[in-house]
């Protein structure tokens, strides 16, 4: 029985892709580096905001990184909710999956204050029961270090739990912490990233995340 059900943030239950952009691009500009695509972006987040920097500025300037990294965090601190929305149908998924009488929370490698910031804006108030982004008191995912937290906070085994998320990252946060993982593709990772990294349930359609969560993929399911 599924007791408890974390989530990603960003590319699972928050398009921020725009913003994370337009804040990354405004910093790679103040330092007179190239502009970045969106989808460059997209493949460059996940891991941590200083692991995006480094790979944002060009390899010979990665003594630079921290001085971009600098006016991200200030612009992004202004900026994070400009065009950034939940994808539609998360809210009511996650809502779905608490009335089940399951304990929701979300782990995220994303600064602790953007994490909260960005949910209370964006979801309804309570619906999770920890919002956890990335501290100095954890090793930032894949490490399993704040999914073994959240599990000992709420007092459930891996095997009462499941993780849902967009990347390749996400998939081996799950598998390192011996919980399930259900992936999903509308994020910033690729379906073949995604399998790559082992998933095995990845889904395309937000009003089935409940059931895949709650009961795991039945035969035929594309999982």
């Amino acid at each position: 029985m599924v007791k408890l059900c974390v989530f990603d943030l960003d590319g699972t239950l928050v398009n921020t892709l725009h913003d994370l952009t337009d804040s990354l691009n405004y910093a790679l500009n103040e330092c007179g580096f190239p502009l970045l695509s969106e989808s460059r972006v997209a493949a460059i987040v996940g891991h941590s905001v200083e692991y995006m920097c480094e790979h944002a500025v060009p390899p010979e300037h990665r003594d630079q990184a921290a001085r971009v990294l600098e006016i991200y965090r200030a612009r992004y601190r202004e900026h994070s909710l400009d065009r950034s929305h939940p994808y539609d149908g998360m809210i009511e998924a996650v809502q779905r999956i608490k009335a089940a009488g399951v304990t929701v929370a979300i782990a995220s490698n994303k600064p602790h204050a953007d994490t909260v910031k960005v949910v209370e804006m964006l979801y309804p108030k309570d619906l999770f029961s920890l919002v956890l982004g990335r501290t100095s008191k954890f090793t930032i995912k894949p490490a399993p270090d704040a999914l073994r937290f959240i599990m000992g906070y709420f007092g459930v085994s891996p095997d009462e739990s499941v993780y849902v998320g967009d990347s390749d990252v996400d998939v081996q946060f799950a598998h390192n912490a011996g919980m399930r993982c259900v992936s999903v593709d509308w994020g910033f990772r690729s379906v073949e990233e995604i399998l790559a990294a082992g998933a095995t349930c990845i889904t395309s359609d937000p009003a089935k995340v409940p059931e895949l969560v709650l009961n795991g993929p039945k035969e035929g399911d594309a999982c």
